[in-house]
């Protein structure tokens, strides 16, 4: 029997019992007794209920895949998968494959035991993430009020000085956050910082954080980001999201009065008074008037050189590489087309389409088949699915009840709870049933007014193209959503 051993430690804080080195000398006595092979160990030291930043975890499905061994062995199952989902998802995928799976300290083993025990298992290790997560969240808390640096990325022109305070770096990321405010100070707009520190090529934040996938190009929404925030004049605001769902981790932004701020905490980059002038200046300029109305081509059009989306100048009637227009000529060959051209073009490829290819009623058939319900038939299924699920959950409620492992009060609170989200489900489902039926007259008039091409407007576009491509040369690409 070849044994592949799972061994993973969740924080820096556990004590040797329960260290990696502790489970694998563990494993290695049992694997002696039993008379079994140790094909290799695998291990992990991250905290977390998510599989997907754990590289040991994730070689062994790999190697699962490729048949390397016959069992999987780890200490606990919470030490295997704390999500209920993924945990059950990988231990079919391993038996699927007759790689056997055992938890030595819950006593399981999928050749005694079948899929419902798993389920309790690892719904029990879900419940017991949850509580820890609430007691780290609490703890940050704490150390929030207390004016303690909490997060794992330290703000741009900053340094950790220790585990919960930050000081200046005192290199040029401190001294590039000074020149922003100080160009901002000297009327500098948000474009004319970012392609002023471009044309010097100064670290953005997400390089100096060696993020995946770092930008070397500074935006205006960073600059914005650093022009706001706080912590440049030593006052550090924390608490601005939260975890919504912890089997996700997806963050929610928390409201203003939840935010936890304390002034002076540490070492100020800029001036106080030099701040607050900007936020002043910052407020001005939000307040002025604007237009949200869309151009008619806006979402549409990409750039065929370098696939930024292209925007709209106002005062020429043109569409412009995205790129050019927020990094200079030299960031791409660059594309634009005026509006009214583009609509020309349009027509024509539109009429060749319609008098060389297509009738009249088979190109309604096409538009009605291929357009009519973008969007609307995947929600449909969406919702199916849903609901499907919903009713499972109402069973397995009904069979935690009869085993006793949910008391009466849980078990009307759940019930009651599933059953206002399949009337939810219910209700959206109705609404897209009558959103298909009200479509189908509205696509049947526009496809009418499309055949004519007397006009072009937003809402016709839209039913009608995918994307369309803009070439240097004047070449031209367009992706309609009906197949020619």
């Amino acid at each position: 029997m070849r044994c592949a051993i799972y061994a993973r430690v969740s924080t820096e804080m556990e004590t040797q019992k329960t260290s990696i080195a502790h489970q694998i000398s563990y494993f290695e006595r049992y694997l002696k007794e039993k008379g079994w092979e140790l094909y290799k160990v695998y291990e992990d030291e991250e905290s977390g209920t998510s599989i997907k930043k754990r590289g040991g975890l994730q070689q062994l499905l790999r190697d699962s895949r490729a048949h390397k061994f016959d069992m999987v062995l780890t200490k606990s199952i919470s030490r295997f998968a704390r999500n209920t989902l993924e945990g059950l998802t990988i231990v079919r995928e391993l038996v699927n494959q007759n790689i056997r799976f055992a938890a030595l300290e819950d006593g399981f083993d999928t050749l005694e035991y079948d899929e419902f025990m798993l389920t309790l298992f690892l719904s029990m290790a879900q419940k017991e993430s949850e509580k820890m997560s609430q007691r780290i969240k609490f703890g940050k808390l704490c150390r929030a009020r207390l004016g303690y640096f909490n997060g794992s990325i330290v703000p741009y022109g900053y340094k950790r000085q220790n585990k919960n305070q930050i000081v200046p770096a005192e290199d040029l990321s401190t001294y590039v956050v000074q020149r922003i405010f100080r160009l901002y100070l000297e009327g500098y707009g948000l474009y004319k910082i970012a392609k002023e520190l471009n044309a010097n090529q100064y670290p953005t934040p997400s390089q100096r954080a060696q993020k995946k996938g770092d930008s070397s190009q500074w935006h205006q929404s960073t600059i914005r980001k650093i022009l706001t925030n706080p912590v440049y004049v030593g006052d550090m605001v924390q608490n601005k999201s939260f975890t919504k769902n912890l089997l996700t981790g997806i963050r929610t932004s928390n409201s203003q009065e939840n935010f936890i701020s304390i002034e002076g905490t540490h070492p100020a980059i800029v001036d106080r008074v030099s701040f607050n002038e900007v936020q002043r200046l910052l407020a001005i300029k939000g307040n002025r008037p604007h237009s949200h109305q869309k151009n008619m081509f806006s979402g549409m059009l990409l750039c065929g050189e370098c696939g930024s989306a292209m925007h709209y100048k106002k005062n020429k009637k043109r569409y412009l590489c995205g790129r050019v227009n927020k990094h200079g000529k030299e960031s791409c060959l660059g594309s634009s087309i005026g509006e009214e051209s583009l609509i020309a073009i349009l027509k024509e490829d539109l009429r060749n389409i319609f008098s060389e290819q297509l009738q009249e009623q088979a190109f309604l058939e096409k538009i009605e088949k291929e357009v009519a319900v973008i969007g609307e038939e995947q929600s449909w299924k969406k919702i199916e699915h849903q609901l499907l699920q919903a009713e499972k959950q109402k069973k397995k409620l009904i069979e935690l009840l009869l085993l006793d492992m949910i008391d009466s009060e849980d078990y009307h609170r759940k019930r009651q709870q599933l059953l206002g989200e399949i009337q939810i489900l219910k209700e959206k489902k109705e609404g897209i049933q009558q959103k298909k039926e009200a479509g189908k007259m509205l696509k049947e008039k526009k496809t009418l007014e499309i055949l004519g091409l007397e006009t072009l407007d937003r809402e016709i576009l839209q039913k009608l193209i995918e994307s369309i491509r803009i070439y240097h040369n004047d070449r031209i690409e367009i992706g309609y959503r009906f197949s020619q």
